[in-house]
């Protein structure tokens, strides 16, 4: 008896505290226990509804935020990769899709003029109400009220959009040099075929961190609480291991099983609409997953770790 109480007791506590200490949230916390949590803060919250309202706004400030992206591109040394830009962010987007933002987006932007001339400084502030949101998306998520002035939400979600800019770009940048350096790599190094798989695998790794890097970075900044930072969280992993497939599941579906194409560009801004719908879906997932762990380990330093202080008192 005492051995099966052992077995059911505290070696699975200390499971628990094992896998959710690699994340800097040490509680008491099966995985089982706080999935369900999870599923049932997503339909408390009304995730579902959230992420419909963040589509729209999102897909608003989609073009003006091409535009602001065309405009810093333009002021780079490289005046002529702008397409190659685009086509690479392209590349992420269902592929009814690509080409009709690829079009657009380039008849936006042959002209950047000046970096405060009012198309630039307009199409920034459009963007930004994307940015806020996804703000309020997060504040339901970690249940925390909006206490923020007007201008330091606008601010704060310029300076958001600014960032998630220059990641796209950074990552842009990593990709193109990657390149170069695995031919030369194969060609001038002499080391054989290892170090250049390594190097190509760590290529392709690079959008994944840094997409991990930004998902951490929006929940950090964007919700109306104070967070300690994480370089990984579970939810920025959930992001960056469910986003990809499920793109690619939604492009298989809609060539094959979809009469999206038949409605020309009423089908072509429905598809577009549904794969903002299901990445908003995914951050507020995300959101919630961490917000569960975190109130877990909360609640843990509070029955355990308050009371140990004033016994010792």
């Amino acid at each position: 008896m005492p051995r099966a109480a052992k077995r059911s007791g505290r070696p699975r506590q200390k499971q628990g505290i094992r896998w959710t200490r690699l994340f800097g949230s040490e509680c008491e916390l099966a995985v089982g226990v706080w999935l369900r949590r999870v599923s049932k803060a997503v339909i408390a919250d009304n995730c579902e509804d959230l992420a419909a309202q963040m589509s729209y706004f999102f897909l608003m400030a989609l073009f003006p935020f091409f535009i602001v992206l065309g405009a810093i591109v333009g002021y780079l040394p490289f005046t002529d990769i702008w397409p190659h830009v685009l086509t690479w962010i392209t590349q992420y987007f269902p592929d009814r899709v690509q080409p009709f933002v690829f079009k657009t987006v380039t008849g936006l932007t042959p002209e950047r003029g000046g970096l405060l001339s009012f198309g630039l400084v307009s199409s920034i502030w459009i963007a930004t109400r994307a940015v806020i949101s996804l703000m309020d998306g997060l504040n339901t998520a970690y249940n925390v009220p909006e206490t923020r002035s007007f201008w330091k939400r606008r601010l704060l979600s310029c300076g958001v959009m600014l960032f998630f800019a220059l990641t796209f770009l950074t990552a842009f940048g990593l990709l193109m040099f990657g390149g170069w350096m695995g031919r030369w790599l194969g060609t001038h190094s002499g080391l054989g075929t290892g170090p250049v798989v390594l190097w190509h695998i760590l290529r392709w790794a690079i959008p994944l961190t840094l997409l991990n890097l930004a998902v951490g970075f929006a929940n950090y900044v964007l919700p109306n609480a104070p967070r300690p930072w994480r370089w990984v969280t579970p939810g920025s992993l959930f992001v960056v291991v469910v986003w990809f497939p499920s793109t690619i599941g939604f492009n298989t579906f809609i060539r094959h099983f979809t009469t999206a194409g038949a409605y020309g560009a009423l089908g072509t801004f429905f598809v577009l609409m549904f794969w903002v719908y299901i990445t908003n879906f995914i951050l507020l997932v995300a959101a919630e997953i961490d917000s569960e762990l975190e109130r877990a380990a909360r609640t843990f330093h509070s029955e355990n770790v308050v009371p140990r202080m004033f016994a010792a008192r």
